[in-house]
């Protein structure tokens, strides 16, 4: 209870904290409104017995007063009917300023949270649940806590005037709605901890989903006929969830049969005792609407009251999905003493750097070690897995490493904060993204805080011979490419690795990596490039990944890596000389080449 407590009292700071005025309102015209409905059923009480009055009296009764008694109870109707639609747009606008307020929470988190969470299938489980409870989750426990303190007023007053008649009918009233309330307590728990394990099931179909209507799966689904076969994945999937939750629902639905007869039940009840008593005489015709009026508006409130109350013990089971989310730990952070990082001044140190996947007992990097001066071309090469773009990545600090240090000019990256130190590297991932943006922003990412960068933007397309392409767009540099939206134009995965590589240059930093940079591209502009590579990158400190050993002869250092560790390190002519596996790789590319 104390824990369930705590997470109700962070999800309200929440609420106040994204639209503190609104909140205000909501709980403002929810009081106001729970009297309402009293002064209403209080005046149609007095209208009919005036009305009865009227009819029964010889000698006339003023008509004046009933014609402003039924204005009276047109008047507070409409306030009802005002304040209801009211307060729904103050909920609605709330709801959507606690929506943007809770998805930037859930998107800051995101982009701080360490990159080696994604290698967790458990992270993905945790962001699946976050995202779909984060936006409306704590707005649903300050409307259900402002439904339960307006549906207790209400109903004390209506409860008060209805023990007026008989207290029995009072407790009655309240008795009725008890297995009712059990109900939604009991299934709730089940329906939490059954979505909470379906959650992988629900990634799974929301996967073949994907695979259905995505565009990059879309070419090879039509080439190799998978459309039925990824239906029936998803069918069976997503089946398998809904199915066993229907089965829930059903034998909720089941009891509820019960709890609604027991509603009627005492219903039933009220109603011979009010009838008795008003042909007994002993109430009037307007005490009788009065009663049967309060009865069930005194029903209507406890059935809110108690499902107030199923509704915060139910929220109380999904918020929990949020802060777990939001309280994930971010290990990749700055160690004191905090060190202010400045452009490369001598070096580089790698010293005994070993990482491992987790979930894997083979070491990805294995105790290497090597140094990269300042204005050095270092070429990383090695047969597939044998850990390059892994180590691209621990040198960028996305990751950090087992054990071992990487030295920034002499000091440890780990006392650098992580977001200042990655501004000095520039990188061409291999899996690098295509934005659906115009194409001038595709290259203006690589430094999104540059300003006038017009003629940076043309420069750095014209390096990587994208000018002339981009050039003959219809709007140009402001032609959106892609296609996912509209006017937009599509282009070859080469002209995308040709934007990729500008926008690496755009980002003047004081190390570029290129991971596979011309994989797709042409040979005539592949040969264009790395004979002008050294202008291109010049003052610039180089790591250049690639299987073209053609292109990393031109490194002034080679390391070659294999089984994560470093097999041999040299210039290509050195290397050449040793016969070791760079020899025997480069002769195998190049032999068939001569072919």
């Amino acid at each position: 209870m104390k824990e369930k407590i705590n997470l109700f009292r962070e999800s309200l700071k929440l609420v106040w904290e994204s639209a503190p005025g609104w909140a205000t309102a909501n709980i403002f015209i929810s009081v106001v409104s729970s009297f309402i409905p009293l002064a209403l059923i209080w005046l149609i009480k007095i209208l009919i017995d005036d009305i009865t009055l009227a009819s029964t009296t010889s000698s006339g009764f003023p008509f004046n007063k009933v014609m402003w008694m039924i204005i009276a109870v047109v008047v507070v109707y409409f306030l009802d009917e005002a304040t209801s639609d009211f307060s729904n747009y103050i909920r609605k606008k709330q709801s959507l300023k606690l929506e943007v307020y809770m998805y930037g929470l859930l998107h800051a988190k995101s982009i701080r949270l360490d990159l080696i969470n994604f290698e967790h299938p458990e992270y993905f489980d945790c962001l699946s649940r976050a995202s779909r409870e984060a936006p409306w989750r704590p707005n649903s426990i300050l409307n259900n806590l402002v439904s339960l303190f307006r549906g207790l007023l209400s109903l004390l007053l209506m409860a008060g005037l209805i023990t007026t008649l008989n207290w029995t009918l009072a407790l009655l009233l309240i008795a009725a709605n008890i297995p009712g309330i059990w109900l939604r307590l009991h299934y709730a728990g089940i329906l939490y901890n059954f979505q909470r394990k379906q959650t992988p099931e629900a990634r799974r179909s929301a996967y073949f989903n994907w695979l259905l209507t995505g565009d990059r799966p879309s070419r090879e689904l039509r080439l190799f006929g998978l459309g039925n076969y990824f239906t029936g994945l998803f069918k069976k999937s997503f089946l398998k969830q809904k199915e066993e939750e229907i089965n829930i629902i059903r034998k909720r639905t089941l009891i509820e049969l019960i709890s609604t007869l027991f509603k009627a039940s005492a219903f039933l009840i009220t109603l011979l005792f009010i009838a008795r008593q008003t042909i007994g005489g002993a109430l009037s015709l307007g005490q009788m609407a009065m009663f049967l009026l309060a009865f069930r508006q005194g029903m209507t409130y406890i059935k809110d009251l108690l499902s107030s109350l199923a509704g915060l013990y139910e929220d109380s089971l999904f918020i929990g999905d949020t802060f777990e989310f939001l309280n994930l730990k971010e290990n990749i952070t700055a160690g004191e003493p905090v060190i202010t990082p400045s452009p490369l001044k001598e070096k580089i140190v790698v010293e005994n750097l070993t990482f491992t996947y987790p979930g894997n007992s083979l070491k990805t990097i294995d105790n290497v070690s090597f140094e990269i001066n300042k204005g050095e071309i270092i070429a990383l090469v090695g047969p597939n897995g044998a850990g390059k773009s892994t180590l691209v990545r621990l040198l960028c600090r996305l990751y950090d490493p087992d054990s071992g240090v990487v030295k920034y000019d002499g000091n440890d990256i780990r006392n650098i904060d992580p977001e200042e130190y990655r501004k000095l590297f520039s990188v061409v991932f291999q899996d690098f993204m295509l934005y659906n943006l115009t194409a001038g922003e595709n290259i203006r990412i690589g430094n999104i805080y540059e300003e006038n960068a017009d003629a940076k933007i043309k420069s750095s397309a014209i390096a990587t011979g994208v000018h002339e392409m981009i050039n003959n767009l219809p709007k140009g540099y402001e032609t959106a490419i892609g296609n996912l939206f509209d006017d937009s134009r599509e282009l070859s995965w080469g002209e995308w690795q040709k934007i990729a590589l500008a926008r690496a240059l755009f980002r003047y930093s004081s190390i570029l990596i290129l991971d596979e940079p011309s994989s797709a591209m042409d040979a005539e502009t592949e040969y264009d490039i790395f004979t002008r590579f050294r202008e291109i990158v010049r003052g610039r400190t180089s790591i250049l990944i690639s299987h073209r050993f053609t292109n990393v002869s031109l490194a002034d250092r080679i390391i070659v890596l294999n089984d994560g560790a470093i097999a041999e390190t040299g210039t290509h002519d050195e290397l050449m000389r040793s016969g070791g596996i760079y020899f025997t790789m480069y002769t195998k590319q190049s032999s068939r080449f001569n072919k």
